[in-house]
């Protein structure tokens, strides 16, 4: 069979003859199968793979950290490894419950234990945190779990010397602290104050804040407490003993305020009795001598729980249910007048028939029950009107009509009506007011005109009347500044140019009442002074030149013509009052005394004086 040009033996040898080399006499050569080939690569490629993964689990697993301890599960039974690292995790809190756990657990390892070295530092850092804890106990006072805390610190701790040396220093302190409290009481007892308040002092030398503050503030105030009362009782016995009722009713307003707790109750409790008793006869006696009124002011003052007889009670009931029977009857009512009347018509409605007050307090329970339906029917009305609505204010006043002249809170009632009867008036004509206000606003004539005539809508006698013709008398003086600002303008530029007589003319024209009145009155004073001034200055000056050559004569004469009201009258008052002082001064001066007009010279043949002098 004729090779193929495709063959690959023919191929080869066809080459290399034309290359000039000889074919080889062997054989045609043998190939492998190339699927064969490609199966032992692939067999290959997964051996190399298969042992790399291995090898990374291998690593993996020689590398990988052990698995963490369930603290939630740790109990007596369980590795020291495993209890040392749940008892880190559990004073991260730094509560004093897990700091005792982890001292208890690592505090009695010793040198020997396999976690000792890692148990060191931990053990140092907890035995400081609760050292603190312990400190923090002593400072608010509870020693005991201070020196209880203190016991867990082990001995192995850093500040274990520490603990125990302020273990000592505390009992110690603890010691003097009770030492001094027991002397303030004991002086206390003898009432003797300032040896007590000297004891106290002593206590400031103290270092913990209990003894420093929360001791020494209790016994500053049991002192005070004390002596205050033992002054009090003092004082109210010798109130008592003037016999005077009302020396008695302060003496027992002073017992009252004695504290039950302090030493000086269980003797004031039966004068306070005994008081009270005599009290109590004397308000009989008024009430006998038909004095109600006196006999419920003294009663008033005497406590209802202090009172044993069935006479007497009612009697102090009857008086405390008078006063809470009081209340402003000129204003509006509140729910605790309300409460306040109930509780008195109570009280007087528990005293029997056989009582004496018995008929008062009828009397009395006649008045308070139309008093407390009247209350109740105002009180309904006033939370109407608290809507501040105008129906709600209607109805406010509807309601307190309905209380007739012959009501006992007839006045108030009328009061109240007065009041939201106004209020509806504001409701009424506020919207006149907010109109003119936003007409105002615009500031021109016009609309200042039709805020005016807006604003007059309020009737006289309405509630808004007065602040409508307080806007009207603002938008009226607003008008007026629009109206004369020319003319007043006018005269400022006239001044500015110096025509200050033209300036008064156009400034005189701003009429009297009007707005800008007063401030061109005081530009015309202003002008007409340096009008005036302008005048008169030279007057002035020639005066002054001619007193300067000594003619004070001339001088006087040309100062006088500046006249009374000018503006510089009061300086040349001045000037001629000193050049005048000058005259007289010179004048005096050249007269002679008396002797030299008779030395040596008789007076037929001396001189004549005023021609000798001439």
């Amino acid at each position: 069979m004729t090779a193929t040009p495709t063959d690959p033996q023919q191929f080869n040898s066809s080459a290399l003859v034309k290359k000039g080399k000889k074919p080889s006499r062997r054989g045609p050569k043998m190939t492998r199968p190339k699927s064969r080939t490609w199966f032992w690569a692939g067999v290959w490629l997964m051996l190399l793979a298969a042992s790399s993964a291995l090898g990374v689990w291998a690593i993996a697993l020689i590398t990988r950290l052990p698995p963490l301890p369930k603290c939630d599960d740790i109990s007596v039974f369980s590795a020291d490894s495993e209890r040392l690292y749940c008892a880190r995790q559990a004073v991260v809190s730094g509560s004093e419950q897990d700091l005792v756990a982890g001292l208890r657990l690592t505090g009695a390892w010793d040198d020997m234990h396999p976690l000792y070295q890692d148990s060191e530092d931990v053990t140092n850092r907890w035995s400081k945190g609760l050292f603190k804890l312990a400190q923090k106990r002593m400072q608010s006072g509870n020693l005991e779990r201070a020196v209880e805390l203190l016991g867990y610190i082990p001995a192995r701790a850093d500040i274990h010397a520490d603990a125990n040396t302020a273990l000592e220093r505390w009992e110690a302190e603890w010691s003097k602290g009770a030492e001094i409290s027991t002397a303030v009481t004991e002086a206390v007892e003898n009432q003797n104050w300032s040896g007590a308040r000297k004891q106290l002092r002593t206590m400031k030398r103290l270092t913990s804040d209990y003894w420093l503050k929360d001791r020494h503030r209790y016994l500053g105030q049991y002192i005070q407490r004390e002596e205050d009362a033992r002054r009090n009782l003092i004082k109210a016995k010798t109130l008592a003993s003037s016999g005077n009722m009302d020396s008695l009713l302060e003496a027992l307003s002073l017992v009252r305020q004695v504290n039950v707790q302090s030493q000086v109750w269980p003797e004031a409790k039966p004068l306070l009795a005994d008081w009270t008793k005599t009290l109590v006869n004397y308000g009989f006696e008024k009430w006998e001598q038909e004095d109600l009124e006196g006999a419920i002011a003294i009663i008033q003052q005497v406590p209802v729980n202090l009172t044993t007889e069935p006479e007497a009670k009612d009697l102090v009931m009857f008086a405390h249910a008078q006063r809470l029977a009081r209340f402003n009857q000129d204003w509006s009512p509140s729910y605790g007048e309300i409460l306040n009347l109930m509780d008195a018509i109570q009280a007087v409605e528990s005293i029997g028939s056989e009582s004496p007050f018995h008929g008062d307090a009828q009397t009395k329970l006649a008045l308070w029950s139309k008093q407390l339906a009247d209350l109740q029917q105002l009180y309904s009305a006033t939370l109407l009107a608290n809507f501040n609505q105008k129906g709600s204010l209607q109805q406010a006043v509807e309601q307190a009509q309905d209380i007739g002249p012959d009501r006992p809170l007839r006045q108030q009632a009328q009061t109240l009506v007065a009041h939201w009867s106004k209020e509806i008036q504001r409701i009424e004509d506020r919207p006149f007011l907010v109109r003119a206000e936003q007409l105002a606003d615009k500031g021109d004539r016009a609309s200042l005109e039709a805020a005016i005539a807006e604003a007059r809508k309020i009737e006289q006698g309405r509630a808004l009347r007065i602040e409508a013709q307080t806007s009207v008398a603002q938008w009226t003086k607003q008008i007026q500044v629009l109206e004369d600002q020319p003319l007043y303008s006018k005269a400022l530029d006239l001044a500015s140019k110096g025509q200050l007589r033209d300036a008064i003319k156009e400034a005189r024209k701003i009429q009297q009442g009007r707005a800008l009145y007063s401030q061109s009155q005081v530009s015309i004073k202003e002008w007409t002074t340096r009008i005036q001034v302008a005048e008169d200055r030279p007057i002035l000056n020639e005066a002054e030149e001619l007193a300067y050559q000594g003619r004070l004569s001339d001088a006087i004469a040309v100062a006088a013509r500046i006249s009374s009201g000018r503006a510089l009258y009061s300086e040349a008052r001045s000037s001629i009052a000193i050049w005048d002082a000058e005259r007289s001064y010179i004048e005096s001066l050249r007269e002679p005394a008396a002797s030299d007009y008779d030395d040596g010279y008789d007076d037929d043949e001396g001189y004549d004086d005023e021609d000798d002098y001439e």
